[in-house]
């Protein structure tokens, strides 16, 4: 586990928080988990150039798929989070596995 982080949300924010703690130099297995079954994306262009045919599904990605990878993000995406266990550290996840943390951002 060492200092295992677990981010619970992967939009905007979450997506952001794992980035930053990367550039400052946070070393330890960072997971984002995110109910939606693709990567964080920008949600206003979505409503407006998306729909409209103007841009892409690659356009909408706030990061590019290889970030993830680059850094060391293990991204767990179309599964919820069902239950947090503060005392055991743990996450049960919607498809019955489980995540054990050292630090949670929620």
């Amino acid at each position: 586990m060492q200092d295992s982080l677990v981010i619970v949300g992967a939009g905007q924010a979450g997506a952001q928080v794992a980035q930053s703690l990367r550039a400052a130099g946070f070393e330890a297995p960072i997971t984002l988990v995110g109910d939606e079954p693709h990567p964080p994306y920008q949600r206003p262009p979505l409503s407006k150039k998306h729909l409209a045919g103007e841009i892409d599904d690659e356009a909408l990605h706030l990061r590019p798929a290889a970030f993830y990878e680059q850094n060391r993000i293990d991204c767990r995406f179309g599964v919820a989070v069902k239950a947090i266990d503060r005392a055991a550290l743990t996450l049960r996840l919607s498809d019955g596995s489980q995540l054990t943390y050292a630090k949670l951002v929620i």
